[in-house]
């Protein structure tokens, strides 16, 4: 993908900063079985993309990121769009208190936001802050692009929670832009995900969406 630089931003609304990087996250194709799912080689294993590195806590889990940024990435792998983009950040403040429950996999609180500041229920989670990673075919993961996105550009935003090295499981939020879809709608997703002394598994998977059949996933864990 030739020169990568840094997109990313601290601000929700600001444009973002543009410096040099060059860092991928690899991911093996998912064509022999479940347990694919949750094998990276061994470069992906070691290494984030620097930007994301350089902005979690103490208290955030950079193995759990590793994980949601595969399974975007096998989800990623089977769309038909020639650029697509992914504005990853970190979200701290989740609405609460709220009752609602995703079931799947022995349950996860739900994971929405406040909607912008607005309060609604369901609402988009806001980012404390977010990278921009374009999608590389040739590597199937996520690369730093070398310029920034287009206006309309296809993207999917993943909200990944704060302070998951204090829990044993996370929900993380995603949204798929409309042309990622076969319906031309945009796409809500949910990945629910455990953490054991392996390390964390993806073990639920939730899509709703108009026009798209809502469906929740429970994965079979890998052999340990």
């Amino acid at each position: 993908m030739g020169q990568s630089q840094v997109w990313a931003s601290d601000e929700r609304v600001s444009p973002v900063d543009v410096g040099p990087r060059t860092q991928s996250l690899q991911i093996l194709p998912a064509n022999s079985g479940t347990n694919m799912r949750y094998m990276l080689s061994a470069k992906a294993l070691d290494t984030l993309p620097l930007p994301i590195q350089e902005r979690l806590g103490t208290d955030d889990d950079p193995r759990l990121w590793r994980e949601v940024l595969r399974a975007a990435a096998e989800d990623a792998s089977v769309l038909g769009c020639s650029e697509l983009y992914a504005i990853v950040g970190c979200c701290s403040h989740w609405l609460r208190p709220h009752q609602s429950r995703w079931t799947a996999a022995g349950g996860f609180a739900l994971p929405v936001g406040y909607g912008g500041g607005e309060g609604f229920l369901r609402g988009l989670p806001n980012l404390d802050w977010r990278v921009i990673l374009q999608f590389d075919h040739a590597q199937l993961g996520w690369a730093l692009p070398s310029r920034p996105p287009t206006k309309g550009f296809n993207s999917v935003r993943l909200a990944v929670p704060s302070r998951t090295a204090r829990h044993r499981q996370a929900a993380v939020h995603a949204v798929w832009s409309p042309l990622t879809s076969d319906t031309r709608r945009k796409r809500t997703d949910y990945y629910g995900f455990r953490k054991s002394e392996g390390g964390w598994c993806l073990v639920a998977h939730y899509q709703r969406g108009e026009g798209v059949r809502r469906t929740s996933t429970t994965i079979a864990r890998p052999s340990e």
